[in-house]
């Protein structure tokens, strides 16, 4: 049996009346679990799964306890389980289903047939499937990537895959988590992992609401208030955040900082970060700390810690991989590689990252960005937009920039309007070095509205907006000197068009 389902069943009997989840169920209404009451209604849940003959579960809801159940009842009946993020669209999501090909539906999934049993909740549907079977032999859990494009790829992980990353995640917090909140959606890795098997191993309590009630929607909407209010509420010890999340942490506690009094670890992933957020946040009381992780290594490989932590870096690897860079410091990693993508088997020593890093000598990992996205100004020069995107945070927290340039003289950037932006641009300028500065800065209203410019997760569709900059380019005079920036304001009228 799995270690993480040996320690619920462990807390179960030794302590019956330790909470593990506290929050709402699919229905919005409010539980408490215990680890006794979870063990029960996974081992139910799984005789659920099991009459059904499921090959392959596909998970589809809003963070709850149900999903919860449901997630570690698959883990327990020994089947393939897939959750798909509710902001996929609707082709991402037949992408998903015909490429796991699964037969069991859990969740949101009107329109798919009729609804043969519940699993706690969460209404059951079957799925004739027909085609090549493409599940890896031994996975135990199939997690989409987003990607670039519309069709993210499947990356098969097995039980053990999830065990390592768990149980070593448990020892480097250990004591610094009893109350965890839950706020990335389940269907993320990332929380999966450390809202759910972390917390079990340690044997403390995860909160769980729907995103909604936590001032999170879909991919990228944030109800500020919503979220001062979940922290008010329940007064969490850790949190995992993206970046645009802890900028607005850090925002959050300067107006309130009593609520930073409750921290002890906060996890930062997801994106790089740049120095002065993580210590600002510290300097308000925010225990921040960057990771860096991938799907492929079942979530995260190195991690910043209050016993090392280097503001800058996403810290040390962890004990179970091991890391190595190539000839173009692109970052290599073994030690918890995935079984491999849906139908590809991973082979060979080392999985190569797609991420361009350093390695400093106290072995802290700070990463550049993607070496795909790496752009070659005309001069030559290797430029990693990420890098110059992370740092503009500083400068123009909560906007959005997308830094632009390949085979161009000078870096143009896309961004969405925000007060005095031009002067905040310039004195950003004015830190960086002269082939990184931003000398046409085009501001587009609504540019979170452009679907096509951005992935499910957020992501920018770096090729799409990049033709776009160029084509505009291309109709405006072009006057700015070697250090002024220039301000294109783009009308509405025009995006529309879009």
């Amino acid at each position: 049996m799995s270690t993480i389902l040996q320690a619920i069943r462990k807390y179960a009997n030794e302590r019956s009346e330790l909470v593990a989840f506290r929050g709402e169920n699919f229905t919005g209404e409010e539980q408490t679990l215990t680890y006794a009451e979870l063990l029960d209604r996974i081992e139910d849940a799984a005789e659920v799964l099991q009459r059904q003959n499921a090959r392959c579960i596909a998970l589809k809801a809003e963070n709850s306890l149900d999903w919860i159940v449901a997630d570690l009842s698959a883990m327990l009946a020994g089947i393939a389980i897939v959750p798909i993020p509710t902001f996929f669209s609707d082709q991402q999501v037949q992408h998903v289903l015909t490429e796991s090909g699964a037969d069991v539906l859990i969740g949101d999934w009107q329109g798919y047939g009729e609804v043969v049993a519940h699993l706690e909740s969460l209404p059951v549907y079957k799925r004739a499937v027909s085609g090549t079977d493409k599940i890896l032999p031994g996975t135990g859990k199939i997690t989409f990537t987003s990607g670039s494009t519309g069709t993210p790829k499947g990356v098969c992980l097995s039980v053990m895959n999830l065990e390592r990353i768990s149980t070593t995640l448990a020892a480097e917090i250990k004591g610094q988590s009893h109350r965890h909140l839950i706020l990335l959606p389940l269907s993320t890795l990332l929380e999966n992992v450390t809202g759910i098997y972390v917390p079990l191993l340690l044997g403390v309590t995860a909160v769980v609401f729907r995103g909604s009630r936590l001032g999170l929607s879909g991919s990228s909407q944030f109800d500020a208030r919503a979220f001062t209010g979940a922290l008010v509420a329940q007064r969490p010890d850790s949190l995992v955040l993206t970046p645009a999340l802890l900028m607005a942490l850090i925002q959050i506690v300067q107006a309130h900082p009593e609520l930073a009094e409750s921290l002890n670890f906060v996890a930062v992933g997801g994106a790089r970060v740049a120095a002065e957020l993580i210590t600002r946040a510290h300097q308000l009381g925010i225990p921040a700390y960057e990771g860096y992780g991938l799907s492929e290594c079942a979530s995260v490989v190195s991690l910043n810690t209050p016993f090392a932590s280097k503001a800058g870096s996403c810290g040390k690897v962890l004990p179970h991989m091991n890391v190595a860079l190539s000839a173009d410091n692109e970052l290599l990693v073994r030690g918890n590689v995935a079984l491999g993508y849906l139908g590809e088997p991973f082979s060979g020593e080392w999985y190569a990252t797609g991420d361009i890093a350093s390695l400093d000598d106290d072995g802290f990992i700070t990463l550049q960005g993607r070496k795909k996205n790496q752009i070659i100004t005309s001069f030559g020069r290797n430029i990693s937009p990420e890098w110059i995107e992370s740092q503009a945070q500083v400068f123009a927290p909560g906007c959005t920039l997308v830094v632009t340039g390949e085979a161009e003289s000078r870096l143009s950037a896309v961004i969405s309007p925000q007060e005095n932006i031009a002067d905040k641009i310039q004195k950003f300028n004015d830190t960086l070095p002269d082939y990184a500065r931003i000398h046409r800065l085009l501001v587009v209203p609504e540019l979170r509205t452009k679907q096509h410019w951005f992935t499910a997760n957020g992501r920018p569709v770096r090729e799409v907006i990049e033709h776009w900059v160029r084509q505009t380019l291309a109709e405006q005079p072009y006057f700015c000197s070697q250090t002024d920036c220039q301000l294109i304001n783009i009308q509405s009228s025009v995006m529309a068009t879009l």
